[in-house]
């Protein structure tokens, strides 16, 4: 909490009992008056020149950035987007049959329709084979039983060895099989996945190409910029007439621009408002001299600059993110938000709250501050909900 000197306007020291009705205000009055200019040097011939060569060629570079981002924008639409889920469903399936199979083949089992193709290839060749072998007995002369079934038996013994090795083969042959349906499930994912890729790169390329061409002209601007703010003088005349303390005091309290942070809530007739997006002739709510709820324009905006930021803390919990010497409208005064005994604060559409603590943050931030049309006891508007004193003489 800031220690606030208690002082009349003469300089005298204040009875605690007169404070709240004695104190001096430091945001206008009769008592001082600062005037701040600031004077930039003009450009010479040749700054000029380059200037406008810099600003074709950043024109330029605009322009084609423009295009090759409508392209960007167009191409999104092109791009390739498989149905993942349908994927993942039948990557699902497949690997659950191979799954399967191979549970299978630990167990010595085949899939049924290799068994059967087996079986009737065995009877086939068997058919052929008993068939050979008894024809070339009777042509032979030899038919008897003990030479029929010599030569069934030979027959029978080179089946079972060829159905052995059939098996073997079979088991094989369904593993490879399996192999090949698991790669394949992999492969159309994979295949998908570099499909999306590819039709991706070409509308991330075009962003890239459409930030490069703007980099330049931003770049360029920032420079131009900030050389040019960064040049000149400033000066700053004050007037003291009388040159009284609370002139003095008056003056520096001046030199604490009076603003708050951009993101602070103005109230406007159509709703809330940041500050920093406040224009001059801009319509916001603010009091007439009966505390009664009226529109009135925005005739200034004191623009962004950087200052140090305190916390305001009210007692409906909202809170100021404001300069130092910031003041509230009590609904009969203006009080310095630093005050040892701060009377309530006017809020919008509800009742008076205590002013419960400043604290300070040790950050610094751009504010903003605006004044109103009218008289200059008037000029208030609403910030975060709470009549505060908008910039004046």
């Amino acid at each position: 909490m800031w220690k606030v000197i208690d002082l009349d306007c003469f300089g005298v020291p204040m009875e605690p009992a007169l404070r709240r009705e004695g104190r001096c205000r430091f945001k206008k009055g009769g008592h001082s008056s600062s005037t701040t200019t600031r004077t930039i040097p003009g450009q010479t011939p040749n700054e000029a020149q380059l200037e406008n060569g810099l600003m074709g060629y950043a024109r330029s570079g605009l322009n084609a950035s423009s295009g090759i981002m409508n392209q960007a924008i167009q191409s999104i639409s092109r791009q390739y987007n498989p149905n993942w889920t349908s994927l993942a469903g039948n990557y699902n399936n497949t690997m659950g049959t191979v799954t399967n199979g191979y549970n299978n083949l630990m167990q010595g089992n085949l899939p049924s329709q290799f068994a059967e193709a087996r079986r009737k290839a065995l009877n086939n060749d068997l058919q052929q084979t008993v068939g050979s072998a008894v024809s070339g007995l009777a042509d032979r002369g030899i038919i008897n039983s003990s030479v029929t079934n010599k030569a069934l038996d030979d027959i029978s013994e080179d089946a079972s060895s060829q159905l052995a090795k059939s098996y073997a083969s079979d088991l094989s042959t369904y593993a490879g099989l399996l192999s090949g349906a698991a790669s394949n499930a992999n492969q159309v994912l994979a295949g998908n996945q570099l499909a999306q890729d590819a039709s991706e790169t070409p509308t991330e390329s075009l962003f890239q190409y459409a930030q490069a061409l703007a980099n330049p002209a931003s770049n360029m601007y920032n420079t131009m910029y900030s050389g040019r703010m960064g040049t000149g003088s400033t000066t700053t005349t004050t007037s003291q007439p009388n040159n009284s303390v609370w002139s003095t005091i008056g003056s520096l309290g001046t030199a604490y621009i009076l603003c708050f942070t951009g993101d602070t809530l103005v109230t406007t007739p159509q709703g809330y408002k940041p500050i920093k997006e406040i224009k001059r002739g801009d319509e916001v709510l603010s009091l007439d001299e009966h505390n009664k709820l009226v529109t009135k324009k925005v005739s200034d905006v004191t623009g962004a600059h950087e200052r140090d930021i305190v916390d305001v803390y009210f007692g409906d919990g909202t809170t100021w993110h404001t300069t130092a010497r910031q003041r509230y409208y009590d609904g009969v005064h203006f009080a310095s938000i630093d005050s040892d005994e701060p009377p309530q604060a006017f809020v919008f559409q509800g009742r008076p709250v205590d002013v419960l603590r400043v604290s300070e943050t040790g950050r610094k931030a751009l504010v903003y501050d605006l004044t109103l049309e009218g008289p200059a006891d008037r000029n208030i508007f609403f910030a975060n909900d709470v009549a505060a004193e908008g910039m004046g003489d």
